[in-house]
């Protein structure tokens, strides 16, 4: 039993969004109760891996030998991780390493590792009025494109792609954010690629996204690959957020499984019959 996602694209603690989890909570709890067997559950954050089909596919997997259900709560790294230090979810996935680190200094992590990785890369119009193709230095990139004042999409999401261009930004010591040709989308992956393929925007983004959906954006081409994209996996402490504790047990078995041999198989598979080509890259049994 796979239960649909919760999407949050904006900060997930407005009052109305955080209360409408914690009434999931209560409502999933319940049902706990009254049939451990058949509701036994555990919730998970993360963006990407959801959007494109990574999770289903690995809770199906895990489902088929554990029994439960993972739900999935489609959110972007860093409110991701605002819903694990409110004791929200039971796991998180994300790729945003300093980000992560906080959490865990904080006390809110009880076992961490590393889970796998695709690309960051940017895409943008085949004249490539910035001249940044054939780079591999996301910095010189937007470099280029500041100095060209080419038109370019950010997500502002506050997702891990969002806060590595904010650094990119701030290590350049440039300031795009009033210019006429930056603009924000505050949307998630796929959205905002879409939105760059309509408007010929250069757009930086995971190399998964674009393997998937790069037949719907006709107008766009990729530019630049940059460094590998960590994606870092999180067991939230029961120890910490007493509400978990009922369905840890299940959470501790996700995580291993996850982390372990079959989770890397799946992962390693994954899109190579529908694209061609591996999606993600596991890390290896951790």
């Amino acid at each position: 039993m796979i239960l649909r996602p919760t999407s949050i694209r904006k900060n997930p603690f407005q009052t109305k969004n955080r209360s409408m989890v914690l009434i999931v909570f209560w409502i999933l709890g319940s049902y706990a109760a009254a049939f451990p067997q058949q509701y036994e559950q555990i919730v998970i954050a993360t963006g990407s891996p959801f959007e494109l089909g990574l999770i289903d596919e690995l809770a199906k997997s895990f489902q088929s030998k554990n029994g439960g259900a993972v739900r999935c709560v489609k959110t972007p790294t860093g409110p991701g991780l605002d819903l694990a230090r409110h004791g929200l979810v039971h796991i998180t996935i994300g790729h945003e390493r300093e980000a992560t680190a906080k959490l865990v200094s904080q006390g809110h992590v009880s076992r961490r590792a590393d889970l796998m990785h695709n690309y960051t890369i940017i895409v943008g119009p085949a004249a490539d009025p910035a001249g940044i193709a054939g780079l591999s230095d996301l910095i010189e990139a937007h470099k280029r494109i500041f100095n060209a004042k080419a038109a370019y999409l950010s997500r502002g999401d506050g997702g891990g792609m969002h806060i590595l261009e904010g650094k990119i930004w701030d290590t350049l010591r440039l300031n795009p954010q009033k210019a006429t040709w930056y603009e924000i989308s505050r949307e998630f992956m796929l959205s905002s690629l879409l939105h760059a393929d309509l408007h010929g925007q250069y757009h930086m983004l995971d190399s998964s996204t674009w393997a998937l959906h790069k037949s719907k954006a006709p107008n766009l081409k990729r530019l630049v690959q940059g460094p590998p994209n960590q994606y870092e996996i999180c067991l939230i402490s029961a120890a910490k957020h007493a509400n978990l504790q009922y369905n840890q047990a299940l959470a501790e078995k996700f995580y291993e499984f996850m982390t372990g041999d079959d989770g890397s198989r799946i992962i390693a598979e994954f899109g190579i019959r529908e694209y061609g080509e591996p999606i993600y890259f596991p890390s290896g049994k951790n």
